[in-house]
């Protein structure tokens, strides 16, 4: 619900911000509170009203600014003309209404949490242009964003969700923790918030330094400076209060809330390094981008830029933001070409480029626009158009084959993708793929499982030239962590000179670790003091079966768990913490808040299923499995777990029906054909046992328990050439696999 603000300016790149905070982190010391009293931090804040007098240029253009706006109290003058005279919204099955009531007062009348319709006063508006949404105050100190939201420009209103209908009770509905201005909205919309949430009450206090994106919200509390300029002492001309940032601390601080991040603070301090605060979401193994870097959910733009040949070629935010008005500091192409029309020192490797030349379109035509082409725009929230920031080339070749999508093909949307293929070719000719398509190519291939995706992955990690991009690698790598190979090439990175890249090769290798592994345990340990915050935790995290919580790193991962436990991945997150150290009920009793806070969302209930399966409670799992089948029926994970579990409970015909359903779903499964050859070959079915093994190893070519479960069949048959054939598949790959070995010595007996 962040809206999208512009960030800082390019014709001053040596641009310093002033703040309290030094270039150089400070030593830490491992005994200091988490965070810092929250009156002692408030304290140092002078309010943006002090900075009028000395920097009237800068605050007159901040002032109305979509920073300067993100978030007020409501207002008779600016909103009220909005409510009155009613006006009415229909979206969906639901009808609701805006309207100024007897006692005049702006109301919002729509459906709450108790599926009733209320008349319900908002207090507060968030965000300023392209929309506004307003805060409704809810039991437990928290405000309720409302999804009836004002589009100001055509004074309409919408419904922020869209045809996305969403019922009281969901985690999504506006009633819901997913719509709560505390935890989701707050901190990137007022200055140095802290949202204060009591577990033991499930309320919030959130307090805040300032209302809105004030100007210490980025410049850092200023108090001192200002009562020092106030008062100079004589002779003495410059203030120790200000400590220039320097060009990466400035686009950092931009990222606070530019990102799609995890908290792990909770106090968000101007200057201070991004890691310290916040762990990045890059291009992964999930949906979150496209296999480019492109976005895809509502990823704001800080994980493509970083991402980009452009943040890597040294540029930032404040080459082509203005700080304070949020605007572009040049228009149109003139603002790209300030570098790409060459003559730059600071930028020697931009290269010169005709924009009308390169476009192959026509002078005043959308498609010569560098944007067009570069930046394609995705609308978020309805009425939200954003800029994608990973500068990424149209390639209709990727989206032919993996549906990323293309500029050509968003503004020519009555032509296909062959279409564009040809214009591409016919505009600059054949040529061969690029590194941004081959790195596509492979995280496409990686991300559906495809082995021959690991060895490029591990190539990956050395010659990739941009930390985000092997942290990505990191991060898909996990699927084939145990492989030796794999383990040793994500340990040659845990001392990589970047902590996004240093954190996600510690979480990848989590799982080695909890295989026993006490060569990765003893590598892992010396970064619980790593001088990064989102390092020293991932390595927490990674070993925190074993874990000292009174250490520093232990202290950073528990408040890090409980600052995010009023949401119900927080609550995840708690539950597999107290799996890790051996806790199951606690963990079971996590699950089921997260379940409470988000009743249908099915990772939590397959995750209960798994730790009341691991408890003993068959009949649990198998409850939980199906109500995740139920939210999510094209899963074949979760029909994969519930055939376990109903094998577990001894009803062979459910087990039968989930593994077929499993490899139906997904024929790449190869343990899902596995055990579906073991159940089919204990019910005496020997071809189609052999059959469900044949698949699984085509599935899965390097699992040795594959070929030596279907050579113990072709033996028990007396097919001796097969079982002799499919035993020594299985020691080749397993060399040392005593079972495939005597195997294979019995039927070489004469």
């Amino acid at each position: 619900m962040i809206l999208t603000v512009a960030a800082i300016g390019l014709l001053v790149r040596h641009f310093n911000t002033p703040a309290l905070l030094p270039k150089q982190a400070v030593a830490v010391d491992p005994h200091a509170p988490i965070l810092a009293p929250e009156d002692e931090v408030h304290s140092k804040y002078a309010g943006s009203k002090t900075c009028i007098e000395c920097h009237k240029a800068a605050f007159e253009k901040w002032q109305y600014s979509n920073h300067g706006l993100a978030e007020r109290n409501i207002s008779k003058d600016e909103d009220y003309h909005s409510f009155s005279p009613k006006q009415a919204l229909v979206h969906g099955k639901d009808t609701s209404e805006a309207f100024v009531d007897a006692d005049g007062l702006a109301k919002i009348l729509t459906v709450g949490l108790d599926k009733q319709r209320h008349a319900y006063q908002p207090v507060r508006v968030i965000g300023n242009n392209p929309l506004r949404q307003f805060l409704i105050p809810a039991p437990g100190g928290r405000l309720q964003t409302c999804d009836v939201t004002l589009d100001p420009a055509k004074n309409e209103w919408f419904d922020v969700y869209g045809d996305d209908e969403r019922e009281p009770g969901d985690w999504g509905h506006w009633t819901g923790q997913g719509m709560n201005w505390n935890a989701m909205c707050a901190a990137c919309h007022n200055t140095r918030l802290r949202k204060n949430y009591e577990p033991q009450t499930n309320s919030y206090h959130t307090s805040m330094a300032e209302m809105s994106v004030s100007c210490e919200a980025c410049h850092g509390p200023m108090k001192d400076h200002v009562d020092w300029q106030k008062k100079p002492p004589s002779g003495v001309k410059k203030d120790p209060a200000l400590h220039p940032f320097s060009r990466d601390q400035v686009t950092e601080t931009c990222a606070a809330c530019h990102a799609r991040r995890a908290e792990l603070t909770g106090d968000l301090i101007p200057g201070e390094l991004f890691a310290d605060h916040f762990s990045l979401t890059v291009t992964d193994e999930t949906e979150t981008f496209y296999p480019d870097g492109q976005i895809r959910d509502e990823n704001y733009e800080y994980t493509s830029f970083v991402s980009s040949r452009m943040y890597h070629a040294g540029v930032r935010c404040a080459d082509c933001h203005d700080p304070h008005s949020g605007k572009r500091i040049a228009p149109g192409d003139q603002l790209c070409m300030n570098c790409h029309a060459g003559g730059r020192t600071d930028f020697p490797t931009a290269p010169v480029i005709d924009p009308t030349a390169h476009s192959h379109h026509g002078v005043d035509s959308t498609g010569n626009q560098c944007t067009s082409c570069h930046m394609p725009v995705t609308t978020y929230m309805q009425r939200h158009p954003r800029h994608d920031h990973s500068f990424s080339i149209p390639d209709p070749k990727l989206t032919k084959e993996f549906n990323v999508p293309n500029a050509c093909n968003k503004c020519h949307t009555d032509k296909d993708a062959d279409w564009a293929i040809a214009a591409n070719k016919n505009f600059f000719g054949e040529k061969p793929d690029r590194p941004t398509r081959t790195r596509a190519l492979l995280v496409a291939n990686a991300r559906q499982g495809n082995p021959a995706s690991r060895d490029g992955l591990v190539k990956m990690l050395d010659s990739e030239p941009i930390p985000a991009w092997q942290a990505t690698a990191c991060h898909l790598l996990e699927r084939w962590v145990l492989d030796p190979s794999v383990t040793q090439a994500l340990l040659g990175q845990i001392s990589n000179k970047s902590p996004l890249v240093r954190e996600a090769a510690v979480r990848a290798l989590g799982p080695v670790v909890r295989a026993n592994n006490a060569v990765v345990r003893s590598a892992l340990q010396p970064l619980l003091e790593d001088p990064v915050r989102s390092v020293r935790i991932a390595a927490a995290w990674a070993l925190c079966d074993t874990l000292d919580l009174n250490t520093r790193a232990g202290k950073e991962l528990v408040h890090m768990l409980d600052l995010n436990a009023d949401q119900p991945t927080g609550r995840m997150q708690l539950g597999q913490f107290a799996t890790l150290r051996g806790d199951n009920p606690s963990a079971i009793r996590q699950m089921r808040k997260a379940i409470q806070l988000d009743p249908n969302s099915p990772p939590f209930h397959h995750d209960l299923a798994i730790l009341l399966s691991t408890s003993g409670d068959t009949k649990g799992a198998v409850d939980e499995l199906r109500q995740a089948i139920r939210l999510d029926p094209e899963n074949p994970e979760y029909h994969f777990k519930l055939a376990l579990s109903l094998n577990e409970s001894g009803d062979i015909p459910g087990t039968v029906a989930s593994l077929e359903k499993t490899v139906k779903l997904d024929p790449s499964y190869a343990r899902a054909w596995y055990n579906l050859g073991l159940i089919r070959s204990s019910m005496n079915q020997p071809k189609p046992a052999i059959d469900a093994l044949r698949h699984g190893e085509s599935a899965d070519p390097s699992d040795a328990s594959i070929p030596y479960a279907r050579a113990t069949i072709h033996a028990r048959l007396g097919q001796k050439s097969e079982a002799l054939t499919a035993a020594t598949r299985a020691l080749q790959l397993r060399p040392d696999f005593p079972e495939a070995a005597q195997l294979i010595q019995a039927l070489s007996r004469p």
